[in-house]
């Protein structure tokens, strides 16, 4: 009985064993199935996320700016070019509570605005590892150049710290030498900064540059984009395809060169090939500011143009500004408005030109045709019309080297309305020339419906009509060449980075508006006008028969015709007998008499000196007359004239 109730104890034991066993095993099953299943879950379900997040501490896109193109003037001198910068950053673990001091340091370095540096060095907390520490990377200038980073870190040796705090322990001087020398750093990527080598040249031509934050696939990169002038113009081809480079990096953020995954160059710009010629625009910006300085003008602009062709050689306008540092641009005077394309205004007598080659071209005038000048009054009982001096008779181009007011309105009379408003359209005038730059505007010509009675002897002396710097001088680079108004070129070529010709512009002619014959009538009405009978005395040359034009505007100022307020003006052309070259000068509101001839012209007579000599030009003694030239010089004098 006993034996029996022993083996049953013992199997019930057994029983209770095999139970937990079986539990156990079922139990360790299930716990086999879930980590099972959360592996097939993380595997099938959260692969992209963790992946994701994995890469996120691993791996790193750095973003490459493209170098942009250069800018060249039509010798190869360069006029915009890039230097490798990098970004400026901190790592607000060794700042701490010296933040204040540190911004001070910095912006007082870099001359840059305190209050944005201490901004960005305010106290900011990342998550590393499950733990909030202070965020060991903070942005706080871009484009800066090796020489200002090694410059900054010598500046931070040497600051004064210790006086921001009084009374420091010997771990504080520690933790300021740790701060002197790993508080800021620079981003291991290499950038590029826009620099123009020779300053404030042809700065409104060039234009400026400036550095834009743009998110690109998912990440940030500084990005150089043009905001005016040629920068603005050509800014698809200078500034070049983004390269980037995808890679591991390792715990302490260095690169591992072996798990790089993709690595794009960025691809460099185009460089722009300009018909400018640096010699020549330093000798107009030379004598431009001569000029601003004998006769105070508000605003100036000169333009220098190859009248065959229509390359602009030469552009400037006063104020002006460095395109290296565009901050200090004055947005009281427009220091970085290109006047010579957007200034509109009242010609007034150089517009004459017009007047007298339609005259000429219709043939309702001769050059020795005599006209009554009314000694200086003339008036139909409705409006009346004078002039600075009275003068009695005088031959149509006697008219134009006097300057006479009265004359041109009854020299355009026989013209008329109709005829004469299309020689103003067909001159370009009311119309954008199409230089390839930004900010140019028309000017104003009202349709003859809307002309009143008086409104042609307005016209016909440059008055009720706009126009701009540069369509005047299209106008007499139009009666230089032949009677062939061209379009301005100030791009001459693009070119790829190895200097292979991607795009060459050619001359463009616009139309022909007058006649090679009355070109050479009105030629010879202008060379009257630099001599001692006309108006520009001043702008004699020596060496070259100058054929020219001055202006005398007065300004509307609180809506009257002001007589204290001029815009002075002489747009010329030389060697009148074979032009090579074209020249406007204006000052708008220069001090004392208003006189284009007082102003205007002598600044013309210096830069058409330095320019022939620069340009190795024939001087006018060199063209003799026909009857004294050999045969072969008189066909090749012919050649070169129209």
């Amino acid at each position: 009985m006993n034996q029996r109730a022993h083996s049953m104890k013992t199997r019930t034991v057994y029983a209770k064993q095999l139970r937990r066993m079986v539990t156990f095993a079922v139990m360790l099953l299930l716990g086999f199935l879930v980590i099972a299943g959360r592996l097939v879950y993380i595997q099938l379900f959260l692969h992209e996320e963790l992946l994701s997040k994995a890469q996120e501490k691993t791996r790193r896109t750095w973003l490459r700016e493209s170098e942009r193109g250069q800018i060249l003037d039509r010798q190869g001198v360069l006029l915009a070019s890039n230097q490798r910068v990098r970004i400026l950053c901190a790592n607000l673990a060794y700042i701490d509570r010296y933040n204040d001091a540190m911004a001070k340091a910095i912006a007082t370095y870099l001359e840059v605005d305190e209050s944005a540096i201490r901004d960005r060095l305010e106290l900011a907390y990342v998550t590393v590892k499950g733990q909030e520490v202070l965020d060991p990377h903070v942005r706080l200038k871009v484009k800066v150049t090796h020489e200002e980073f090694e410059g900054l870190k010598a500046y931070l040796a040497q600051y004064p710290f210790e006086e921001v705090h009084q009374g420091l322990h010997a771990s504080d001087l520690g933790f300021i030498e740790k701060m002197r020398k790993h508080a800021v750093f620079v981003e291991p990527v290499d950038d590029f900064k826009r620099i123009y080598p020779n300053g404030m040249l042809a700065a409104h031509t060039l234009g400026f540059t400036r550095s834009q934050e743009t998110i690109h696939g998912g990440h940030t990169v500084f990005l150089t984009q043009g905001v005016a002038g040629i920068e603005k113009t050509c800014d698809d081809m200078l500034k070049g395809a983004i390269g980037w480079t995808e890679t591991e990096r390792a715990p302490r953020k260095r690169e591992l060169r072996e798990y790089r995954y993709r690595d794009l160059s960025p691809r460099a710009g185009m460089n722009v090939v300009l018909t400018l010629d640096a010699g020549l625009q330093a000798i107009v910006e030379e004598e431009l500011q001569k000029g601003v300085e004998q006769s105070h003008p508000t605003s100036a602009s000169i333009i220098l143009v190859r009248p065959q062709t229509g390359e602009i050689l030469a552009m400037a306008s006063y104020p002006t500004f460095n395109p290296n540092r565009p901050s200090t641009i004055n947005r009281s005077n427009s220091s970085d408005k290109n006047r010579a394309i957007s200034d509109q205004f009242e010609p007034g007598s150089t517009f004459k030109i017009v007047s007298i080659a339609s005259a000429l071209s219709e043939g309702t005038s001769r050059l020795e045709d005599k006209v009554f000048c009314e000694n200086g009054r003339f008036s139909n009982g409705r409006w009346s019309l004078s002039d600075d001096h009275g003068y009695g008779s005088l031959s149509v181009m006697e008219v134009l080297a006097k300057s006479s007011n009265i004359g041109t309105y009854k020299i355009i009379r026989r013209v008329g309305e109709n005829r004469f408003h299309k020689y103003i359209s067909d001159f370009g005038f009311g119309s954008m020339t199409g230089i390839q730059l930004p900010g140019e505007l028309s000017g104003t010509v009202h349709p003859v419906r809307h002309w009143r009675d008086v409104t042609l002897s307005r016209v016909a002396i440059g008055y009720t009509i706009s126009v701009t710097p540069l369509q005047i001088t299209m106008a007499m680079a139009a009666i230089a060449n032949g009677g062939y108004l061209m379009q301005p070129m100030i791009i001459d070529r693009i070119e790829y980075p190895d200097g292979r010709v991607m795009s060459q512009y050619d001359p463009h002619e616009v139309r022909q508006v007058l006649t090679s014959k009355s070109t050479r009538q009105l030629t010879e009405a202008l060379t009257r006008v630099a001599s001692e009978h006309g108006t520009a005395r001043r702008a004699q040359l020596e060496d070259y028969t100058v054929a020219g034009k001055t202006g005398t505007a007065r300004k509307i100022v609180n809506g009257h015709y002001s007589y204290a307020k001029h815009l002075a003006s002489f747009v010329g052309f030389l060697p009148a007998e074979s032009p090579e070259i074209c020249i406007s000068v204006l000052f708008n509101e220069p001090e004392g008499t208003g006189y284009g001839g007082i102003h205007s012209a002598p600044v013309f007579k210096a830069i058409a000196e330095r320019a022939a000599n620069y340009l190795n030009l024939k001087p006018s003694n060199w063209y003799l007359p026909a009857h004294e030239m050999p045969q072969e010089l008189v066909l090749q004098s012919q050649a070169m004239a129209y």
